[in-house]
């Protein structure tokens, strides 16, 4: 299948379910398959008027919204070539990739206006500017508005280009966590592959979507976007990434499932623990005994007990329609879903890569094991290349997912992707023998300590930002001029917010920072083995640099180089 296909099949099937639906302050706006399709072929029409072309490239720079989705399904129709930009980029990175990507239309959301046509010289290839906002006026010359492209359109069979499943459909640049994005080349059927596979391996009913991760994240995009319009799903557009705000849209469109990163889920974990211990005696004991009954429960074989027992408890969170969440992005560590589940509330973690359309695994949701990343999805091979005694080795994949390759780059490619067309992953990992996928760490990221023993460095990362203490950690290798080996060192950002709630009468100077961090960090290598232990740490202010969907920015680290 085609992505096209996949809208003219749910079009047919569903019609007048509601595909689309965004919030405002004037109200909801509801599209249906029926509409979409036809609004799709219209602006799909439009841009074949501008010049569009089969293989052309078309940028879409943003926030989610219905003319974003517009944009590229529609590009898609006319078997054009998607490239999603991440709207947090600076206005150099987004320049540069503009200009290596040889766009030659770009869909691009009013905030973002100036950035394109100010240095409009720079791009040679750029023919049109289309403005995402329909009713957007005063517009910089030479730019149009998605409705006008729209209404230029006239829709017939005749116009659109035949759209094959080996046809690319987007190039998704990395997020960059270890240097220079590289663009991932994507056909029609990696995408439509991987959707199919994991309609599969999750029991989709009629599911309301709450969209809140960004859209150009190949994560939101297909398991997020894609995936609910293959299975006839509606898709609510959240308003911002603010926890009360997201918790409003959820109730508004009665959510079942919603895509995040752990670190969205972390911070309402932490949300629902702060409600509780400021609520009145008698409903903290209450909250107490009923945690203490589930708990026992799940020592008794029963882990669903809290699906019944706080039951109130998720209506009165606005979660109370939620079937899952689902994770992905980055490691989930395994408290989260453990804490969620005993409120009645699954959290399915895969793993995967942008190279994979991406989603590889998937915990089953009748039997999740926390600390892993799943099981194969239906059609995806795996290996482990080169296992060490553990048998952890290089996790490789092969699947109708994986990508045709690097743009432009073809030593990226023949490193990553070998003859066979196995994908070569860079993360370390195991399968247990009941065929759940264990990953380590990246290898890039392992720490090898002067006894030959590996440490892999997201481990203790997960150990550190348990405590309340550290609002989060990164963890490396640093060179021991006594053993020559690699000695464990840790990045901490303190959790000054904690801080002050717990300690208001101290003024927290550098030296009882660092005596209440330094006693943290004995207490968590306590429960390590000796060679694990973090022998030395750093105290930094301010948050980790990250990517849009939160992975740290290790490479802007000094690392020890083996």
């Amino acid at each position: 299948m085609t992505l096209p296909q996949v809208i003219e099949r749910s079009a047919s099937l569903y019609p007048e379910k509601t595909a689309l639906r965004a919030r405002g302050k004037s109200g909801d706006r509801y599209i249906t398959y029926k509409e979409l399709k036809g609004q799709i072929d219209r602006l799909a029409a439009g841009l074949i008027s501008l010049g569009l072309t089969k293989g052309d490239r078309v940028s879409i720079l943003g926030p989610n919204s219905p003319e974003w989705a517009l944009a590229y399904l529609s590009t898609a129709r006319c078997s054009g070539v998607n490239i999603p930009l991440d709207s947090l980029l600076s206005k150099n990175e987004l320049s540069q990739l503009i200009a290596k990507a040889k766009i030659k239309m770009a869909f691009v959301a009013p905030r973002f206006l100036e950035i394109i046509t100010d240095a409009k010289d720079a791009y040679p290839s750029l023919e049109r500017v289309i403005c995402l906002d329909p009713k957007a006026e005063d517009l910089p010359e030479g730019v149009i508005t998605i409705k006008e492209v729209m209404e230029t359109g006239r829709p017939g069979y005749e116009l659109f280009p035949e759209v094959m499943p080996e046809d690319m459909a987007a190039i998704i640049f990395t997020s960059g966590t270890t240097g220079t994005p590289k663009g991932v080349m994507l056909t029609h059927w990696n995408i439509v592959s991987d959707c199919i596979a994991c309609y599969h391996a999750i029991d989709i009913k009629d599911e309301s979507f709450l969209s809140v991760l960004p859209m150009h994240h190949t994560f939101e995009c297909t398991a997020g976007f894609i995936l609910p319009l293959f299975s006839g799903c509606s898709i609510t557009f959240a308003r911002s990434l603010k926890s009360k705000s997201i918790i409003e849209d959820l109730k508004a469109c009665k959510g079942t499932v919603m895509l995040g990163v752990p670190l969205l889920y972390q911070k309402m974990m932490e949300g629902i623990i702060r409600t509780v211990e400021k609520a009145p005696r008698p409903r903290r004991l209450l909250f107490k005994s009923i945690w203490k009954a589930v708990c026992a429960a799940e020592r008794l074989g029963n882990p669903h007990l809290g699906k019944f027992l706080f039951k109130g408890l998720r209506k009165k969170a606005g979660l109370a329609t939620i079937r899952y969440f689902v994770a992905g992005g980055a490691p989930l560590p395994p408290y989260i879903p453990k804490f969620f589940r005993k409120l009645g509330i699954d959290i399915l973690q895969g793993y995967g890569l942008t190279e994979a359309s991406p989603v590889l695994t998937l915990n089953p949701p009748d039997a999740p094991i926390d600390e892993s990343a799943g099981k194969p999805l239906p059609g995806v091979e795996i290996r482990i290349i080169s296992p060490n005694r553990e048998g952890v080795g290089e996790l490789a994949f092969k699947g109708p997912m994986i990508m045709k390759g690097y743009l432009d780059n073809p030593e990226a490619t023949k490193e990553a992707l070998d003859e066979q067309g196995w994908l070569h992953t860079g993360d370390l990992g195991f399968i247990n023998q009941d065929g759940y996928v264990f990953v380590c760490g990246r290898e890039k990221n392992l720490i090898v300590t002067a006894a030959g023993k590996n440490v892999y460095p997201e481990e203790l990362e997960t150990e550190l930002n348990r405590s309340e203490l550290i609002l989060e950690s990164m963890v490396y290798g640093r060179i021991s001029s006594s053993t020559m080996g690699e000695e464990v060192y840790a990045i901490i950002v303190p959790d000054y917010e904690y801080l002050a709630r717990e300690y208001p009468k101290e003024q927290m100077e550098d030296d009882r920072l660092h005596q209440l961090i330094s006693a943290e960090i004995r207490r968590i290598n306590r429960e390590l083995a000796s060679y694990k232990r973090i022998k030395s740490f750093k105290i930094i202010n301010e948050e980790l640099p990250k990517t849009s969907t939160k992975k740290i920015k290790r490479h802007l680290f000094k690392f020890s180089s083996r």
